[in-house]
């Protein structure tokens, strides 16, 4: 590669995940790979820990072009409705049912979705995982141990009526000010998968986890379309291939730290257990039908599809 030309495309990349997270580490090393094998053409600075700002920012930046690549969450309900619907509470068995899903139909819906609003999405979605529930009031056995508790979602329409279907006090704060609102109490528990309970250190302000699975997220990796037609193919085509393969490199491991975090949350001194998972579905029953009344026609039947028989 050369060390003197100056690169034909300088972008940036944001994402809220820490800087030493595995998934900051493998957009890293997708940005390097971009670098060399694009003979130092592609720059791809990437931002972790919200260093551009809270998630809605970074969105916001994105669709008005002033970012370029960005890493999303749960927050592509308003462009994209069908983004929604992986996150339905106990649809899926397995990340591998679910990436299923992603990067076939159901994915190919929400990816033309993104489009028609000016935003390209990659094939492949990078993981998060199956979320679990922490909280410093009670361990959640059952549906009715949610009653009262005020919870910090990750956003989104779905995860807050799940909350209130179960009698919880939903509500959100930016992933970057988590640990602070549930040290000082402005909430009593919070959903993430296990990785991120150990990244961001929440044992130290939680003092149970309760096993839940209840719903599965992952990120999206996407760039303003303007951004991402100006690459001429050749890039563009190197871009695509690393994407695919840091994105499946990733899953890999955040699939590994999320299946061995229950014990390791364990040792940190917090106290888990495995809650009542159907028990807590059974008590759905209107939240599902609300939302398949709600829920376009077309994409539901995509996800009863994906789901293998769940509904």
């Amino acid at each position: 590669m050369s060390t003197n030309r100056q690169p034909r495309f300088h972008y940036r990349l944001g994402a809220n995940q820490p800087a030493d997270s595995p998934t900051a580490r493998r957009l890293a090393e997708m940005a390097a790979a971009i670098l060399a094998e694009t003979d130092g053409e592609c720059l791809i600075e990437v931002h972790p820990e919200s260093r551009l700002g809270p998630d809605p920012q970074m969105f916001a930046d994105l669709t008005q072009a002033r970012l370029q690549f960005y890493l999303s969450g749960a927050l592509l309900d308003r462009v994209a409705p069908t983004s929604a619907l992986p996150l339905m509470p106990f649809v899926f068995r397995d990340s591998a049912a679910v990436f299923a899903a992603l990067d076939g139909a159901l994915g190919d819906r929400i990816r033309s979705e993104l489009a028609a609003n000016g935003l390209y999405a990659f094939r492949r979605t990078w993981q998060n995982g199956f979320h679990h529930l922490t909280n410093s009031e009670r361990p959640i056995e059952r549906a009715a141990d949610f009653r009262g508790l005020k919870i910090r979602t990750p956003g989104g329409a779905i995860a807050a009526d799940f909350f209130r279907t179960l009698g919880a006090e939903p509500g959100m704060v930016p992933f970057a000010f988590m640990y602070e609102a549930l040290k000082a109490g402005t909430f009593d528990g919070q959903s993430d998968p296990l990785g991120v309970v150990l990244s961001l250190r929440l044992y130290e302000v939680q003092r149970y986890l309760s096993l839940t699975a209840h719903w599965w997220s992952g990120f999206t990796l996407l760039a303003h379309a303007a951004a991402w037609q100006a690459l001429p193919a050749a890039i563009g085509d190197v871009v695509e291939r690393n994407a695919d393969k840091f994105a499946l490199l990733q899953r890999d491991d955040i699939e590994q730290i999320n299946a061995s975090g229950a014990a390791a949350l364990a040792q940190s001194g917090i106290t888990v257990n495995t809650a009542d998972a159907e028990g807590i579905r059974a008590a759905l029953g209107d939240f599902y039908r609300r939302w398949q009344a709600n829920s376009d026609p077309a994409a539901w039947t995509l996800l009863e599809q994906a789901a293998g028989g769940f509904f």
